[in-house]
């Protein structure tokens, strides 16, 4: 697992002023002897402390949860070295090593087994690795934010969510099943969703984050390093930036409130080989971070997997539902723990911008993006031509926009 360590550079050769500020703060953080010995065994403690963390109730301070035997074991078990007279490796950072190099390498599960027995045995007697894929998963279980699975009809009408849909059954609109029918004996398989919609709530995480000092001191970054000279090097800089701290002054007021992005685009997960299935992932940015840090894949929040025979289309507001809630929350606030300042505060979050391909474009926002009127800008003035022999429509006059 490769949790933050990235360090902000000033880009000078970009233009931007060599300024002491929050970032020359993160700097002599992370600099310190004690972020960088044996960063490993740092990823250990931290993992626990977010796992044990929970928000203090009204007049109490902040602190650990009073654990019980399970978590005590497994704190234990992440001092416990890898083998006697090992000081660089503990049993869960070498397990979270292996782990990620499995993800990063894309080895089968039966080979990562192979590997796992191996490498046991080229180890010194009483270590205490584990023995296999099983033995990993069981331990890095207790450190899941997990996700929510949620049935929606094979058709795209409705989530079965929500007071009013969680208990159907049927669709009530087309009367589809809820569940997987056997197309040979016509017989409902209970308890399997005819689709499946994958949900990583996105509160959790930002909770997490706000209990590392060091990504606490990033995400106000913004506040400090506006631009001088007129030139965008961020979308602090931004026109659209700019507008929501006029708009909403007492949600500029705080630099840790959040600005999202939200991202989205299809592919087919099988690549050609098969062109019945696809996924859309919904992620979402957060731009308060500094520009090196904003876009790495660990800061890219990878919120819904749309699963199915084809495209959601038109309907992908549907399933956007769980999100938008969550993002209507984070408007009206959340209570949160700020490490770094020590206290609650109550955080709230804004979603700037899509970003996305035109027909995604289309998707998202409701709007015609193909056709007589495909242009969202020009609308009816759209200038459009249909070719009857080539049965198409072209598209001319664009040049007045350069």
């Amino acid at each position: 697992m490769d949790l933050i360590q990235h360090i902000y550079k000033v880009w000078v050769a970009h233009g931007e002023p060599n300024l002491l500020g929050r970032c020359a703060k993160v700097d002599e953080f992370a600099k310190s002897a004690d972020i960088y010995e044996d960063t490993k065994m740092l990823e250990v403690h931290q993992m626990y402390e977010d796992v044990c963390f929970r928000l203090p109730v009204e007049g109490e301070s902040p602190s650990l949860m009073n654990v019980d035997e399970r978590y005590q074991k497994k704190i234990s078990d992440a001092e416990v070295p890898l083998y006697p007279g090992c000081t660089k490796y503990s049993k869960l950072s070498a397990t979270l090593i292996m782990y990620t190099l499995k993800a990063e390498s894309g080895l089968s599960n039966s080979g990562f087994d192979k590997f796992m027995s191996v490498f046991e045995d080229m180890l010194p007697e009483a270590n205490t690795f584990p023995e296999s894929l099983s033995t990993v998963k069981k331990t890095l279980k207790d450190f899941d934010l997990g996700y929510e699975k949620i049935d929606a009809y094979v058709n795209d009408c409705i989530l079965f969510r929500g007071k009013d849909y969680e208990n159907l059954q049927k669709c009530p609109e087309c009367d589809a099943p809820r569940y997987k029918v056997n197309l040979r004996t016509g017989k409902i398989k209970e308890g399997v969703g005819a689709k499946v919609l994958r949900y990583f709530p996105i509160i959790p995480r930002l909770q997490r984050m706000f209990l590392s000092a060091s990504v606490c001191e990033q995400l106000t970054w913004h506040s400090s390093h506006h631009s001088q000279d007129g030139k965008m090097r961020h979308p602090v800089d931004s026109v659209c930036w700019s507008s929501i701290d006029k708009k909403y002054p007492t949600f500029a007021s705080d630099p840790r409130n959040l600005r999202f992005g939200l991202a989205t685009d299809g592919f087919n997960p099988f690549s050609n080989l098969s062109s019945t299935h696809s996924l859309w992932p919904v992620i979402l940015v957060i731009y308060n971070l500094p520009p090196n840090v904003c876009m790495s894949s660990e800061n890219l929040m990878l919120s819904l997997l749309i699963l199915g025979p084809k495209q959601p289309g038109n309907d992908i507001d549907v399933y956007l539902q769980p999100i938008i809630d969550d993002l209507k929350l984070l408007w009206d606030g959340v209570d949160m723990y700020d490490v770094y300042s020590k206290a609650m505060f109550n955080l709230r979050g804004i979603l700037m911008w899509t970003i996305n391909d035109f027909p995604a474009y289309g998707n998202l926002s409701g709007l015609t993006n193909k056709g007589e009127f495909a242009c969202p800008v020009c609308g009816p003035e759209t200038c459009s031509y249909w070719l009857p022999l080539a049965r198409k429509t072209i598209y001319v006059d664009h040049r007045r926009f350069l």
